[in-house]
């Protein structure tokens, strides 16, 4: 007979996230014709939100710091649109690869991320080939109670 003994660092450990891949505003333009990637970064933002997931109320924030980016770069008409076409497409059949919480190796419920996950986000976020000022904005956004902002 053979015993497993599971600790708690290694159940931890256990659910470890893919690799972060984006392809910026999935299915929609990422700027307009004079300025092409103009709201790109909020998309790949977005995405990396969309990596790690969390609990519904984070979706919902995610999704609305998506629209405010926009809005800062291109105004409240493509705001609206791209925001409204992210919500919309919760309710769709068909999904892509890349859900609300789908960096996770094995299925996560919709749950607030714990301390341990929250620190190793944080430790593969800054492990990210992107200019590691931007990543660290994320952080402070993402994971710095004194900075909320949505």
């Amino acid at each position: 007979m053979t015993l497993i003994i599971f600790t708690s660092s290694t159940l931890a450990s256990s659910n470890t996230l893919r690799p972060f891949v984006t392809d910026g505003c999935t299915l929609f333009a990422e700027g307009t014709k004079e300025h092409p990637e103009l709201w790109r970064h909020c998309c790949v933002e977005h995405d990396m939100r969309y990596w790690f997931g969390g609990d519904a109320a984070d979706l919902d924030k995610t999704d609305l710091r998506l629209k405010a980016c926009v809005q800062d770069v291109a105004g409240l008409t493509w705001a609206e649109i791209i925001y409204r076409g992210v919500r919309i497409g919760h309710s769709s059949p068909i999904k892509n690869k890349t859900h609300w919480s789908w960096g996770w190796i094995f299925e996560r419920a919709n749950i607030p991320l714990s301390k341990p996950e929250n620190d190793y986000i944080i430790s593969e976020l800054r492990r990210l080939p992107m200019d590691q000022d931007v990543i660290e904005q994320f952080i402070d956004r993402n994971f710095k109670k004194t900075h909320v902002k949505i």
